[in-house]
């Protein structure tokens, strides 16, 4: 029983994840930087194409979660022909094809995804997702543990908050018969949104997640919500993530370096796993840290 109350809590969880839909911001769209700028990247597409390609994304979205997977497939191969290199386009993708069992294509969308440094985390705990699915269809569940295992553990690595290695590494070990174990997965994915400072994690990935897919070049700098003159951590995080969309690395440093001292480092550390400072942020312009203020 306790096994079938984590699993349903959790499957909602991860398969909002999946879908790549953050929890009040729509979609991540990662966006790798060091092979060309990307904002030139983006200028190169006229407005209305960039604006279809959005639209066939979203609607390809909708589809999936729907269950049309083939009607999602299309409207992916439609996205592809107006913006074949939108980031995060490998990783949906990856999500549509696991759908359809077509594991192989799955899995090198997948690949693909990591190799171009989009969605790490949850690219590289999809393909051991891939790997498990094809695992139950052949029989071999037992016989791929080692590399369902090593992929999950990359991933959690990676994003150290990320719910959904655990989630999967849950259903591995249900599918193997191991329920203890697989309790014990579950319940460390709970933790990930359900401790002290899940609502400020999952606050900060979710407005990351709007401010990336909605920026464009000539948007003006982000207007900060001020608490009784003091803006809260998440509007740091966000600060500083407006400021390095629009390639100010001064003003990003300020916003980090104050959300560093009102933060335990641990956390901070976290929340910088996510794509768009590992896609965006210099390392070399964060202060070193100190001891931190009372927690906000």
């Amino acid at each position: 029983m306790w096994l079938k109350l984590l699993r349903s809590v959790l499957y909602g969880l991860v398969v909002v994840l999946l879908a790549g839909i953050a929890m009040v911001a729509g979609i991540i769209i990662a966006k790798k930087t060091e092979k060309a700028p990307p904002l030139e990247i983006v200028n190169q597409l006229p407005p209305e194409q960039r604006a279809a390609a959005k639209s066939f994304l979203e609607q390809a979205l909708a589809a999936r979660l729907a269950g049309n997977h083939r009607e999602a497939l299309a409207r992916l191969e439609d996205v592809r022909a107006q913006d074949m290199a939108m980031r995060g386009l490998a990783y949906q993708f990856a999500l549509t094809y696991l759908d359809l069992g077509e594991y192989e294509l799955a899995d090198n969308a997948a690949r693909l995804s990591v190799d171009n440094g989009e969605e790490i985390s949850n690219a590289q705990a999809l393909r051991g997702w891939i790997l498990l699915e094809k695992a139950r269809a052949d029989g071999t569940v037992a016989a791929q543990g080692a590399g369902i295992l090593t992929l999950l553990e990359d991933a959690r690595v990676t994003d150290p908050l990320n719910p959904m290695p655990f989630y999967i590494m849950g259903e591995y070990y249900r599918a193997d018969g191991r329920p203890a174990l697989a309790v014990d997965a579950y319940q460390r994915a709970l933790e990930r949104v359900s401790k002290t400072d899940s609502f400020l994690v999952t606050t900060v990935k979710a407005g990351l997640a709007g401010l990336r897919l909605d920026h464009r070049a000539d948007n003006p700098p982000l207007k900060l919500n001020v608490i009784n003159g003091v803006l809260p951590p998440e509007q740091l995080f966000f600060g500083a993530a407006d400021a390095l969309l629009r390639g100010d690395n001064a003003a990003a440093a300020g916003f980090l370096g104050e959300a560093r001292t009102r933060l335990p480092e641990e956390v901070f550390q976290a929340l910088l796993q996510d794509s768009l400072f590992q896609d965006y942020l210099d390392p070399s312009i964060l202060t070193e840290p100190s001891a931190p203020t009372s927690r906000p």
